[in-house]
């Protein structure tokens, strides 16, 4: 999926789209609230109006809302989220400082060439794959196939970018990362899909630090 395809299956996702503007919505709304200290008198809803009395009691049921919201926008916005890292991995990858195949031997160059010692007849070198499996632990994932009882079987062989050797060292690790945070950042300035999914977790990152740090100040505060 290119970038511009991911583009606009998220534009035109109504379900995602929804708990996106439900996330926003409810995180703006605590943080208007908490910030500028603003009450709710009076809530429309169909023939019925509500005055809200208890100023406090909406911050938390607004504090509940921001976090429910959260869990529901990341079970929508997740495989998007995918797509993106599959994305600027790519760009990554695509970079013949970092991988690149010789041709004329088969194997793999660049930096990564440092830890894949592998033949392109044995391995599927064309088409790397990059994986994150934890905090500072990378992969590189290459496709093969094996014999068993007379049938092929293809898989994904993994090489952990976290073992070092005479070859690949720590050094050459942190020299990738250095790489992978150029994309990363890449990602954030070059394309909107990027902000697009990151901001109403970054809008309620806020809301809600801002609510917890009202609320333990005014709890720890003399009266």
């Amino acid at each position: 999926m290119t970038a511009d395809e991911l583009r606009n299956a998220m534009d035109n996702d109504k379900a995602f789209q929804s708990k996106r503007k439900a996330l926003i919505f409810v995180s703006l709304l605590l943080l208007a609230l908490v910030v500028s200290g603003a009450q709710v008198k009076e809530a429309n809803t169909f023939i019925f109006k509500i005055e809200f009395a208890n100023h406090a009691g909406l911050q938390y049921l607004l504090f509940l809302s921001v976090l429910v919201c959260a869990v529901r926008y990341y079970s929508y916005s997740e495989r998007f989220n995918n797509q993106l890292f599959k994305i600027w991995s790519g760009r990554l990858l695509g970079d013949y400082r970092v991988y690149r195949v010789d041709r004329e031997v088969g194997e793999v160059d660049g930096l990564l060439g440092k830890r894949l010692h592998v033949y392109g007849g044995d391995y599927d070198i064309d088409d790397p794959v990059y994986r994150k499996s934890g905090f500072m632990r990378r992969s590189i994932g290459l496709n093969t196939s094996t014999e068993h009882e007379g049938e092929e079987y293809y898989y994904t062989d993994y090489f952990d970018l976290c073992a070092y050797g005479s070859h690949w060292t720590n050094k050459d690790f942190r020299k990738l990362l250095l790489w992978e945070a150029k994309y990363r950042l890449q990602a954030w300035v070059k394309y909107r899909e990027t902000l697009d999914l990151a901001s109403p977790y970054l809008l309620a990152a806020v809301s809600v630090i801002s609510f917890l740090a009202v609320t333990i100040y005014k709890f720890l505060s003399p009266d």
